[in-house]
């Protein structure tokens, strides 16, 4: 259930989910979308292998981007990890090493370089 150019797309706001989602998939990316931690962690689980997660921070219901992110780090530690909020911005010490975070609104040029690899933490 895999492809190279697949993103987990985690967002809470439904505007920002699909603007987001339709940013990925114009640059080339098939995007998994999910609104919560639980169905972010079940698409992985189910096999899904993204080359990407973006995943907003707060995402309501005392969901916590940066608790996902901390999970999604230790199973799958090759998975590239961004992150991003408007309003919220983490300590460097609160997310994994090799995460990116992005304060909304960001660049689309930097998100999908991100996605890519071309960014590093």
């Amino acid at each position: 259930m895999s492809d190279a150019r697949d993103v987990l797309l985690v967002e809470d706001e439904p505007l920002v989910l699909e603007t987001t989602a339709e940013l990925l998939t114009d640059a080339g990316f098939r995007v998994v979308r999910a609104s919560t931690c639980a169905e972010a962690m079940a698409a992985l689980d189910l096999g899904l292998s993204p080359v990407a997660i973006v995943a907003d921070i707060n995402l309501g219901s005392d969901e916590d981007g940066l608790a996902l992110a901390r999970c999604v780090n230790e199973l799958w530690p090759d998975m590239q990890i961004v992150l991003v909020s408007g309003a919220h911005r983490p300590e460097r010490q609160d997310y994994p090493e090799r995460a990116l975070f992005f304060t909304k609104p960001y660049a689309a040029g930097a998100l999908v370089a991100a996605c890519e690899g071309r960014i590093a933490a």
